[in-house]
């Protein structure tokens, strides 16, 4: 293998210059080429395929070779809400977390997400450039990175709810386009700052028995809600890739669906050159259920004969992939192809260039969590909290004031989405751990100085324990105003673990029912991933706040609360009532069956309606239509606070009983207005 090989600015060592594949004078196609014809069918295999003698097969090591100068390569990268990289030692140096996607997505603002996109991929050329790694020193960072996951948020009780930024197709997909565009920023000679792959292609939205399971899809709503997000990143941002999902479509697993790889994704969506990579150990799943696949053999070739280039988590390819060619499963031409691919795109990132011919080299520790960076994630966090209810008007909340903040929510430091670090990887110094978090309990006692505040959790997220009631209730009892932080953490919802249920869980229900039976004036802040059932505590909370996944930010919460600032932001996800849970099975893919999922089409009364948001000052709409495609709409701000607003168009639709009430399908905007200012904007509509 080409293991002693180093892990550095990129470009490649001095023995593999002199081979035609690192000419730069060379168009790419012949430097692949060349690069493909100098490995044997063994070699080319072992480049697609886990290496188990070289690290974790999930991360995919796979190998070089010394002889000609190519270095062994780390593939797995999370790279979806920030660069899942150890903290640099020292100077220490950690990776920018950003608050969770559905916070991202509640901002409906381009900008945000290009930046967010921007900042990933500085830190990931400069992990990569300084011999950054993951958890493991063997897993160095490379230039793929997997993310944005653009999955729906189908059902509220899906484990990987806070992965995703909402439950509308134009909405993610205009998400993902914008993150990759500043994910995959050129230089001046064309190499992008990283490789950005999609996740989970397609479907992909329960975890129970996910690898075997398999649902059925109908073509509308395949193209409707499954297929249209990725059709958006891929046409605007040219993504490199996707990472095909563990879910079978109509009995097809997705890393052996041809349609959706080449039909789809090479074909409609115009990317011949994506890059598939496979979920970890989805080749292996072919096994069993629903395929049942009678060999592993023919577990090989049904994968990579339809579509995907590079296998994950097992080694059914490294093991079985020549025997396959060798019966005549699989022609060598396919693994070439393959192999081809992915080699093309580390052409074009300038892995096999000279550092000094790639503008990207120049990046480093410094530019690892800098202050812009860190003036982005705040900038994020302010537009990512959405106000649900604020009557009578609670907030903001003023200084000095006599307050007690209580839930389980408020004392906890894990307010992260999923793979979004804290656990080894990102995070703060020196374990790359939770450690730099205020909770929501420091963050709001902070803001409310000189004031006094008691923090305490009361009960715990999911337990049976009663202790800490009594001391929570007689705080609340002494505050002029209570802040009760309920929701869930990854203990509840994460990587293979759906929620039961939508009712918080444990006792906080009942110790929310207590609390607000006190009679004081209480703000609730949720902070969760899938959505809540919060039916019963609507009315008995003054203010309520959807926080999603705050991460670091929780100071820029606080300042939301106080006033300090109004950008709040919308909500990306419909908030059902708790019936919804008894009605629809996690196991229903279609959407239009009732009651019917997401705003497009649920046929019953939300707690909240997607794109619900409130502000601390009011704004006026006055719109009209100039012409029939074009809709002039003046914005004013018409209260006392500077604030941000989200227009959002829909279009109604009364062609077909099965097609939604309203579509996200034409345009949203963000304004941010002064006081007592207006705006004027026009949107060109395209139906």
């Amino acid at each position: 293998t080409g293991r002693p090989l180093p892990n550095d600015k990129g470009g490649a060592p001095d023995r593999a210059r002199s081979f035609p594949y690192c000419n730069m004078s060379l168009g790419g196609d012949a430097r692949v080429a060349d690069l493909v014809a100098r490995r044997a069918l063994d070699q080319l295999i072992a480049a697609i395929s886990p290496q188990p003698s070289l690290g974790g097969t999930c991360g995919d090591h796979t190998a070089g070779n010394a002889e000609i100068g190519l270095p062994d390569y780390f593939w797995l990268t999370e790279t979806n809400t920030n660069v899942a990289a150890k903290c640099h030692p020292s100077p220490y140096r950690c990776a920018t977390t950003f608050i969770g996607p559905l916070g991202m997505g509640a901002s409906f603002n381009r900008s945000s997400w290009r930046l967010k996109g921007g900042v990933l991929g500085t830190e990931m050329r400069a992990f990569h450039n300084i011999g950054g790694h993951r958890s493991s020193p063997t897993d160095k960072i490379g230039l793929t990175g997997f993310g944005p996951n653009l999955n729906i948020a189908r059902d509220p009780r899906y484990g990987r709810v806070s992965e995703v930024p909402g439950e509308d197709p134009y909405l993610s997909g205009h998400y993902g386009a914008e993150m990759v565009l500043g994910m995959q920023a050129f230089d001046k000679q064309g190499h992008p700052k990283m490789l950005a792959y999609l996740k989970h292609y397609t479907a992909y939205s329960v975890e129970a028995n996910r690898g075997h399971d398999t649902y059925n899809i109908s073509m509308y709503d395949f193209w409707d809600t499954y297929l249209a997000q990725y059709e958006i990143t891929f046409k605007r941002s040219n993504a490199s890739g996707v990472m095909c999902s563990y879910d079978a479509e109509n009995g097809n697993p997705s890393c052996a669906n041809g349609y959706i790889l080449n039909e789809v994704l090479r074909g409609k969506f115009g990317q011949p050159g994506a890059l598939v990579t496979t979920d970890c150990g989805a080749v292996k799943n072919m096994l069993g259920p629903p395929t049942n696949t009678p060999s592993p053999e023919l577990a090989a070739a049904w994968t990579i004969n339809n579509g995907t280039d590079v296998e994950m988590g097992s080694t059914v390819w490294t093991d079985h992939l020549r025997a396959a060619v060798d019966a005549g499963y699989v022609h060598q031409q396919t693994v070439e192809r393959s192999a081809a691919r992915g080699f093309r795109q580390m052409f074009l990132a300038g892995r096999f260039d000279p550092p000094e011919s790639v503008g990207w080299s120049s990046l480093g520790l410094e530019d690892i969590n800098s202050t812009h960076a860190q003036q982005v994630a705040k900038e994020a966090a302010l537009q990512g909290m959405v106000l649900l209810k604020n009557s009578p008007p609670l907030l903001p909340l003023k200084p000095g004031t006599k307050l007690a903040v209580v839930g389980p929510m408020a004392v906890t430091t894990d307010l992260m989405s999923d793979y979004a670090g804290g656990t080894g990887e990102a995070g703060c110094w020196p374990n790359s751990d939770e450690s730099c978090v205020w909770t929501i309990g420091e963050a709001v006692a902070g803001a409310n100085r000189p004031g006094v505040t008691t923090i305490s959790k009361g009960v715990d997220v999911n337990s049976n324990s009663t202790s800490g009631i009594a001391v929570a209730l007689d705080q609340v009892r002494a505050a002029d105003v209570v802040v009760l932080v309920v929701g869930n953490d990854r203990t509840q919802e994460h990587e293979g673990i759906d929620r039961p249920d939508t009712l918080l869980p444990g006792l906080q229900q009942s110790f929310a029912l207590d609390v607000i039976k006190i009679g004081k004036p209480v703000l609730l802040i949720m902070s969760n991933g899938g959505a809540l059932a919060i039916d019963e505590l609507i009315g008995g909370c003054d203010a309520i706040v959807e926080a999603f996944n705050p991460a670091q930010n929780t100071r820029e919460l606080a300042s939301l609360l106080f006033g300090r600032s109004n950008r709040w932001g919308k909500l990306p996800v419909t908030l059902y009532p708790h019936a919804y849970t008894s009605q629809q099975p996690m196991t229903n893919f279609d959407m239009a069956k009732p009651p019917g999922r997401t705003y497009k089409y649920y046929q019953h009364t939300p707690l909240f309606e997607f794109g619900h948001g409130l502000s601390l000052t009011q704004f006026k709409f006055n719109c009209s239509l100039p012409t029939p495609f074009h809709l002039s709409c003046e914005v004013a701000n018409v209260g006392g606070m500077d604030g941000d607003e989200v227009l959002m168009v829909y279009h109604l639709s009364l062609i077909h009983i099965s097609e939604p009430t309203r579509l996200l399908s034409i345009s949203y905007a963000v304004f941010c207005l002064k006081k007592k200012k207006k705006i004027t904007r026009v949107h060109e509509l395209t139906l």
